[in-house]
């Protein structure tokens, strides 16, 4: 997959987290770790990943005015917390949307920079 397209993915899994959290509250009730939690996480850190390398070359490569390595930093530790947090109720609700804002900035910030200096293919 390409960065644009991972990025996409992975602000649409910020949206996915805030309605997971919702329904998880609205209905009281608590996941299953291992048939849950564990295989979305996994799969998710997967992406993060992939998502990690892609984007740490193309900010060495075409230097985007307003994408910086420590914002990757920052979303990679956010990410991996609230997509877990997401699944439990007693998750603290203002913080947990503050990660996801946060998240979702530099993803949209990134997304729109691709749009203006290129892929990593481009």
């Amino acid at each position: 997959m390409s960065l644009l397209n991972i990025s996409k993915h992975l602000l649409k899994e910020c949206d996915d987290c805030i309605v997971r959290f919702e329904t998880y509250r609205k209905e009281d009730k608590d996941p299953d770790f291992f048939q849950d939690v564990k295989p979305h996480a996994y799969q998710i850190d997967e992406l993060l990943q992939e998502w990690e390398q892609l984007v740490r070359k193309w900010i060495q490569e075409k230097r985007p005015k307003y994408v910086h390595p420590s914002q990757v930093d920052s979303l990679l530790e956010s990410m991996k917390q609230f997509i877990v947090q997401s699944y439990y109720k007693g998750t603290s609700k203002k913080r947990f949307l503050k990660s996801i804002h946060s998240s979702k900035y530099t993803l949209e910030t990134i997304i729109q920079a691709i749009k203006e200096v290129g892929d990593e293919h481009a």
